[in-house]
């Protein structure tokens, strides 16, 4: 294999392994007694140093970085907003319904990005990434399984999950036009810390406690911050750089497949045939359209 071909995989094997550790996110959240938005707040403010070392890598490779603009500084800004309102939303979902339905509803986000795409930067998806798409949807419902149920006693629990789909869509299309001009770890520090004042307004408009926080709370929190935000945000953004979003939010679909394995192997929750398919599914609509002309190499996009 060519240099030239390791490097076009890279972004792809970065967006791969960020859906995967996206993935672990409700094994984390689980043990914690924290309230779901303090958890945020917490994950965002621990990988803040982080993200914070990266930038300064990034920096000293490739020199000073650009000034960012007035309108780079507010798009920033919507990109931290709507990424902490996408995690207050969906947390505060799961305690108004089943936790299979807000996942579900949440990963619609692959439904999402590619009409944002569409219509915001007139980027059409081919006929053969549609039809990935609903088969990536249909393996996540699969996940869901007999699980999934509709009724009134969800539906604001319901409404909420699918609005925290569109609002994790919107970050998605919004990083992948910022990552063209700004580095990885720039704009992970920089929407973190937007994301974090976010959730700590909500946290404390709930009435959330924020203190003691116990060995478990601490576990969870560690983990969120190193390895669900900065390990797969920051190779999800990464990614960005060189991959079109529908198709990063299209591998994001990872991330229920991998809860689903979690959840068998940590908590012995089933993993019938139904599941399996889906998870079977999810993989085979991400192979089906990982071909060349999926890597964009944009002469100015940022590498790192």
């Amino acid at each position: 294999m060519s240099r030239e071909n390791n490097v076009s995989m890279l972004p792809l094997l970065s967006a791969v392994i960020g859906g995967i550790l996206i993935g672990c996110s409700p094994i984390f959240v689980r043990v914690s007694d924290l309230g779901p938005m303090s958890t945020g707040f917490y994950r965002m403010m621990l990988a803040m140093p982080l993200l914070y070392l990266w930038m300064q890598a990034e920096d000293k490779k490739n020199g000073k970085p650009e000034k960012l603009s007035s309108k780079d500084v507010w798009t920033i800004i919507f990109a931290g907003v709507f990424f902490g309102v996408d995690i207050a939303i969906w947390n505060w979902s799961v305690d108004y319904t089943a936790i299979v339905n807000a996942t579900l509803f949440n990963n619609t986000a692959a439904f999402f990005v590619p009409i944002l795409a569409w219509l915001l930067y007139k980027q059409k998806p081919r006929a053969t990434f549609v039809i990935a798409m609903i088969t990536g949807l249909a393996g996540s419902a699969m996940l869901a399984g007999d699980s999934f149920t509709i009724s009134l006693k969800n539906v604001v629990g319901d409404l909420a999950s699918l609005i925290s789909g569109l609002t994790v869509a919107i970050y998605v299309v919004i990083v992948k036009n910022l990552r063209e001009r700004i580095n990885t770890g720039r704009l992970m520090l920089y929407t973190a810390t937007v994301s974090g004042a976010t959730l700590l307004l909500c946290a404390l408009l709930f009435g959330e406690t924020m203190w003691p926080l116990s060995k478990f709370d601490l576990l969870s929190i560690f983990a969120l911050a190193i390895l669900v935000h900065v390990g797969g945000q920051g190779l999800l953004a990464y990614s960005m750089g060189r991959v079109p979003a529908s198709y990063v939010a299209l591998i994001m679909l990872l991330a229920p497949a991998t809860a689903s394995v979690l959840g068998w192997l940590v908590y012995s929750e089933s993993l019938n045939l139904l599941k399996f398919t889906g998870v079977a599914l999810i993989m085979a609509s991400i192979i089906a359209v990982r071909e060349k002309d999926h890597i964009i190499d944009h002469p100015n996009a940022a590498k790192t």
